[in-house]
């Protein structure tokens, strides 16, 4: 009896090893003194990281940051079914490291760049919450670009999407310049293929860490290239 007794444990020690053998640790600290430490830097394969970098639900103080901006831009106008048709509506951040595409968790989850295109709003997310923008003109220049112009709290800005992978949903985000900040770039994946790339974790339960170095992308090379289509 204890021998049958003893198999489910080994079973279940053996996937725990397993399971550990298979994550890549890019960076590892450990320290019991002075001030205990754990941070790690590791890949992930998992949908549990992955889903939490997709999910798009407000919390508390999401809401009042949104709403508030919000009713600042009433009346919204709605954007025309045709201006937005295939094009995906849920954007995650995609970065780049030794030649192969990454999603990423950052230590300061702010950090996480995420975009929502709805019917009548742009909505941003940042290190400010979740910022929304009113439509006000869109404007399809090929099946797979498409402007942006938008009113919002930051005094507006145009947004060009051009999609470069139609296969994997990648695409650049180029935000135009504001009153408040200059112009920027942004690679991004559909949200509902984001599960075709692994995910670097910056994990530290108890500190702010400093964020991961991914290679600096060359977004005009990127952009000159032809799209890769569906197969």
């Amino acid at each position: 009896m204890k021998s049958f007794l003893f198999l489910p444990a080994l079973f279940v020690t053996s996937a725990l090893l397993a399971q550990q053998r298979d994550t890549i640790f890019l960076e590892r600290i450990v320290t019991d003194t002075p001030d205990p430490l754990y941070h790690d830097i590791f890949i992930d394969s998992t949908a549990a990281v992955r889903n939490k970098l997709t999910s798009f639900a407000f919390h508390h103080f999401d809401s009042t940051t949104y709403f508030d901006q919000l009713a600042a831009l009433r009346p919204l106008k709605k954007a025309s079914i045709s201006a937005l048709k295939d094009v995906p509506r849920k954007w995650i951040a995609l970065y780049k490291w030794k030649n192969k595409y990454y999603l990423y968790s950052p230590s300061d989850f702010g950090n996480h760049s995420k975009v929502e295109m709805n019917d009548s709003t742009m909505v941003d997310f940042s290190m400010e919450g979740p910022q929304p923008s009113s439509y006000k003109k869109i404007t399809r220049i090929s099946a797979t670009k498409l402007v942006i112009e938008r009113a919002n709290y930051w005094k507006g800005d145009r947004v060009e999407v051009q999609i470069i992978d139609t296969a994997k949903g990648i695409a650049v985000f180029s935000f135009g310049a504001t009153k408040y900040r200059k112009g920027y770039r942004v690679l991004m994946v559909d949200a509902a293929k984001a599960h075709l790339f692994p995910t670097i974790v910056n994990y530290c339960e108890t500190d702010k860490q400093g964020e991961f170095e991914f290679d600096e992308l060359n977004f005009a090379t990127l952009l000159k290239a032809k799209p890769t289509r569906k197969k």
